[in-house]
């Protein structure tokens, strides 16, 4: 079998992350050697998230294009591997927002 190179090994994996619905302004992706790593968030590109069978599939879609190779996502919501998925949880930004608006209302009920 004729080893891929760096570039074709990233083209599939951006093709199998586009057919999956991952926004790429959030998702980064690169693949070394026998590598495939996803840093960032995992989200879809109208803002949903993926549940655990969706993220196993998607696992499952890159090891079928890039057989032989390791995937790894580091993500900051989601940690998983060839052999384990975890979800880690929502975005932290979204709480500092709530407090926010929390902030707002404590205000106008004082004035």
């Amino acid at each position: 079998m004729k080893r891929m190179s760096r570039l074709e090994s990233n083209k599939q994996v951006r093709r199998v992350l586009n057919q999956h619905g991952v926004d790429l302004a959030f998702c980064q992706y690169s693949c070394t050697g026998m590598e495939v790593r996803l840093t960032g968030w995992l989200a879809r590109y109208d803002g949903s998230n993926f549940n655990a069978q969706q993220v196993e599939g998607l696992v499952y879609d890159i090891q079928r294009h890039l057989s032989g190779f390791t995937i790894v996502g580091d993500m900051d919501n989601w940690s998983f591997t060839t052999d384990h998925i975890t979800f880690l949880g929502e975005k932290s930004g979204s709480n500092q927002a709530y407090s926010f608006e929390d902030e707002d209302d404590y205000e106008s009920e004082v004035a």
